[in-house]
């Protein structure tokens, strides 16, 4: 039996790019899924050399654009 899955972007609030993906279990709950999306959005500040506030997350499926 397959996992449901939910796919996730992380994007640079200044450029408009996706600058990562994660991909997380469906179901995870809201406090999980929280700590899991905080950890990667802290990961990609400190490898990036970014600002915590100019990265964003998203659910890949209801895109923004």
């Amino acid at each position: 039996m397959k996992q449901e899955l939910k796919h996730y972007e992380f994007i640079n609030l200044q450029t408009g790019n996706v600058i990562s993906y994660i991909t997380l279990p469906a179901s995870l709950t809201g406090a999980e899924l929280e700590q899991q999306l905080e950890r990667k959005k802290t990961e990609l500040a400190v490898n990036k050399r970014l600002y915590l506030e100019l990265i964003y997350w998203q659910d890949h499926d209801h895109c923004i654009r």
